[in-house]
C-alpha cells in the first residue's frame, strides 16, 4: 500500500541526484483534490526536519493528486500544522444556474462574481503532481519556465482569498492586484 497524504504532511521534491525542495499538504478536500505548497528553499540532501517549512511562505499553491506521496516519489519527513495557520486558500469562480460565483477552496460558495472579477477569478482546476515537480524544477533553474507554471505561483491563493472576502467598497485594490498577476511581465522573476 502506498503513502497516504494528510494534512500538514511535509514532503521532498526531488530537484536532482542530491539537492530537494520541499512541499507541504495544506488542505484535503472529499475525491482526493489535495491543496499543496511548494517552498523556495533548496535542501542538499534528504531533508529530515518538518520544521524546515515554519516561517516560509509558499512560492507555489495548487491544487493536485496525491500520486507522487502516494508512490513514494515525494518522500514524507514529517508532518506540521501550525505553520498552515494564515496560509491564504485559493478562491475560484463557479457557475450556479447560470451565474457565476465565488466559490472558497473547501467547495462553499461565497458571493455573486462581480462584472469586474470575472475575467481575474479561475475555474477550479486540479493539476498533475508532475506539472508542480517541473515548475519546480524551473523555478530552480533545472528546466525551463513555461507560462502556464504561473498559474501555480502562491499569489493567486492570497490574492483571490482577499477578494472572496473583501466587502464591495474594498474590491478595486484587489482587483487591481489580481488584473496585475495576469501580466507575463510580473512572472520573469520565476524564470530560470
Amino acid at each position: 500500500a502506498g503513502v497516504k497524504a494528510q494534512v500538514g504532511q511535509v514532503f521532498a521534491v526531488p530537484l536532482d541526484a542530491d539537492k530537494f525542495a520541499v512541499g507541504q499538504v495544506a488542505a484535503k478536500r472529499s475525491a482526493g483534490e489535495l491543496y499543496l505548497l511548494a517552498y523556495d528553499d533548496v535542501h542538499v540532501g534528504l531533508p529530515t526536519d518538518p520544521t524546515c517549512v515554519r516561517g516560509k511562505q509558499p512560492f507555489i499553491a495548487t491544487l493536485s493528486l496525491d500520486a507522487k506521496i502516494w508512490h513514494g516519489h515525494w518522500p514524507v519527513i514529517g508532518n506540521l500544522t501550525d505553520n498552515l495557520i494564515g496560509i491564504s486558500h485559493p478562491a475560484f469562480k463557479v457557475r450556479v444556474d447560470g451565474v457565476e460565483h465565488i466559490e472558497l477552496r473547501d467547495g462553499s460558495l461565497v458571493r455573486r462574481v462581480r462584472a469586474d472579477e470575472a475575467n481575474l477569478l479561475r475555474f477550479r482546476t486540479v493539476v498533475a503532481p508532475i506539472r508542480i515537480e517541473k515548475a519546480i524544477k524551473a523555478h530552480h533553474g533545472l528546466g525551463e519556465w513555461e507560462p502556464h507554471f504561473a498559474e501555480l505561483l502562491y499569489e493567486y491563493a492570497t490574492t483571490s482569498s482577499k477578494l472572496a472576502q473583501q466587502k464591495a467598497d474594498q474590491q478595486q485594490r484587489s482587483v487591481a492586484q489580481l488584473a496585475s498577476l495576469t501580466n507575463p511581465r510580473s512572472f520573469r522573476r520565476h524564470a530560470a
